[in-house]
């Protein structure tokens, strides 16, 4: 009689585990997607404010910039 207490206790437990491993996984998997969309959303978003205010193309990166304005001419050389 102890002994079928504890098999079923043993079978229990071993089910339980396996739910709470179930359940788990499909939090994470819910919760990765929930952020996929977001970040997806906040991009496209963050991407058509972007083209709403146009500026021009060497503006865009401080690298471009700078290149931009070493490749300039001076108006002091100019005249």
């Amino acid at each position: 009689m102890i002994a079928e207490a504890l098999d079923a206790l043993w079978s229990l437990g071993w089910a339980l585990l396996t739910w709470l491993a179930i359940l788990a996984t499909a939090a994470v998997l819910a919760l990765e997607a929930l952020a996929v969309a977001l970040y997806r959303t906040v991009r496209y978003a963050w991407r058509a404010l972007r083209r709403r205010t146009r500026r021009p193309a060497w503006a865009r990166t401080r690298a471009a910039a700078r290149r931009y304005a070493r490749r300039r001419p001076d108006y002091e050389e100019a005249a």
